[in-house]
């Protein structure tokens, strides 16, 4: 009894609390809070809670919230950038942060090779480009043409699946798909993609149109020879060089000069850092975008150039030799024994990297966009340090800092709190009844926050209550990531100790939480 009055005062302190409290100063005081409400609900009744419940969104404050800086470096694993001797760079979408009408031209020559070259439909030309639709992060099922979101555990997101723009039924997920997992039976792990590089999404948007189209017509397409056709078109862009000989061609079109890189670079080599650039692009696309960013002098920014590396076969393969490109570039059948200034390499393997150089890989930091190229073979087996590069993080940044999204978060984790706390009194019918009233009201403030992202997948980086599948090897492959190269330029490049911000585990957590909702 005793308690229970304790839990009703403390209560009505709460939601009698000001709400005209600063940002970050209200987030430290909204901190408090749940604890209270964690030491309250342990003694309340269902009363109090329904009491509870009725206040919350008076509770909600009504200034602005603590923000977040979009050109923040966000950390993984600690990282202290006075052991960091050497830097690496990636060039597409990390050097070279292509705009979003690259995407829209690369559409367009799949879909005019579809047509030229595989003898398609001539009225799939019409088809246009939707940039909103897909997500990086998003699995893909070539077998139906199913595009879903996937959480940390392999659980299919149900407000989150689309045969190509049909957005299927929980009953049709779970009848393609039973237990909503996603699963390789028989080690059939061929049959499920997921979109893990920027330059993916264009091609399977157009594997998605195509097929839609297709089968509005009543035609009856595979979708397994459908995406062979459209990943061979694509392949053919790159091999035969089409798509670079367009962008090199039209580069205004698709970068901008950077003079932030320019100055980021000149300030990390006035701290005696060495800088190396390693990309899997040739030297004559990788020379006429780098121009176009620095300028003319961009080569003496870097100590080592190596292209044509072929990640992620260059930290696999110990018998690739390193070759030099001549003043043609041609490769040039001498040996290297060495990397001499002014000069540009390609092919080549990590080995001889470290041994050429003689860098620790304890003291390399490499920074790229995609996780299974760029990221997982050095940090996993090499020993490096690694930095992902991803530019969703700003659109992401940029929502989450909307009073709009962050009032109906509020609501959302109070609600959580209420939910988990009345099932104590389970099986109290009264209990059963309010959990139930909870649980639909907490999936119509779950909408609005659907309602509020631009893509039908929402976030990269997590579904209702987990991080997603995407999130949870960026976290294992990169130990920091931003949304911008240049935005390390904000943190002292000898002295800066990336920390990352301690997360309580489920049993370190007074009410066993968990991970509260985001979509």
């Amino acid at each position: 009894m005793a308690g229970a009055l304790i839990a009703t005062r403390a209560l009505r302190c709460i939601s009698n609390q000001s709400v005209a409290i600063p940002g970050c100063v209200w987030e430290r005081a909204h901190k408090r809070n749940i604890i209270i409400h964690r030491r309250l609900f342990s003694t309340a009744s269902i009363n109090n809670l329904i009491e509870h419940h009725k206040r919350i969104r008076c509770l909600v404050p009504k200034t602005t919230f603590a923000q977040l800086d979009p050109s923040q470096v966000f950390t993984n694993s600690e990282l202290r950038l006075t052991d960091i001797e050497v830097i690496g760079f990636d060039y597409d979408y990390t050097l070279a942060p292509y705009n979003g009408a690259l995407e829209g031209t690369i559409f367009n020559m799949i879909i005019e090779g579809l047509v030229s070259s595989r003898h398609y439909p001539p009225e799939i030309s019409q088809l246009n480009y939707n940039p909103d639709f897909l997500a990086r992060g998003v699995h893909f099922d070539i077998l139906t043409g199913v595009f879903m979101k996937v959480d940390a555990y392999h659980r299919i997101a149900p407000d989150s699946v689309y045969q190509c723009f049909r957005k299927l039924t929980e009953k049709e997920i779970q009848d393609m798909y039973p237990g909503m997992r996603l699963f390789f039976p028989g080690g059939d792990s061929k049959r499920f993609r997921q979109i893990v590089d920027l330059f993916q999404i264009p091609e399977l948007y157009a594997w998605c149109s195509v097929l839609d189209y297709l089968q509005s017509t009543q035609s009856t397409p595979h979708p397994v020879l459908v995406y062979e056709d459209i990943k061979n078109v694509t392949s053919e862009l790159h091999v035969h060089g089409t798509l670079h000989s367009h962008i090199m061609r039209n580069i205004e079109e698709y970068i901008e000069p950077n003079p932030k890189l320019v100055d980021m670079l000149v300030m990390l080599r006035r701290e005696n850092k060495q800088l190396f650039i390693l990309t899997n692009s040739p030297y004559e696309f990788l020379n006429v975008g780098m121009k176009h960013i620095m300028g003319e002098n961009w080569r003496k920014s870097f100590d080592v150039v190596i292209c044509q590396s072929m990640k992620p076969k260059f930290f696999e393969d110990k018998y690739r030799v390193f070759r030099r490109l001549t003043s043609h570039n041609t490769p040039a059948y001498g040996q290297v024994t060495e990397f001499k200034e002014g000069e540009v390499y390609c092919e080549g393997n990590v080995r001889d990297l470290h041994r050429l150089t003689g860098w620790q890989p304890c003291n390399i930091l490499y920074f790229g966009d995609q996780m299974y190229a760029d990221l997982a073979e050095p940090v996993l087996n090499q020993g490096w340090h690694t930095g992902a590069i991803i530019r969703e993080l700003e659109k992401e940044i940029e929502l989450l800092n909307s009073a709009e999204h962050q009032h109906n978060m509020f609501i959302l984790k109070e609600l959580n709190n209420l939910i988990r706390e009345v099932q104590r009194f389970l099986p109290d019918p009264t209990a059963v009844h309010y959990t139930d009233l909870w649980c639909i009201e907490r999936k119509q403030v779950r909408a609005e926050l659907r309602r509020l992202h631009i893509s039908e997948f929402c976030s990269s980086f997590r579904t209702h209550l987990m991080p997603t599948l995407f999130y949870r090897r960026l976290s294992r492959f990169a130990e920091i990531y931003t949304s911008n190269l240049t935005n390390l330029a904000h943190y002292h490049p000898s002295h800066y100790r990336f920390t990352p911000v301690r997360q309580d585990l489920p049993h370190e957590i007074s009410g066993n939480s968990g991970m509260l909702d985001n979509d």
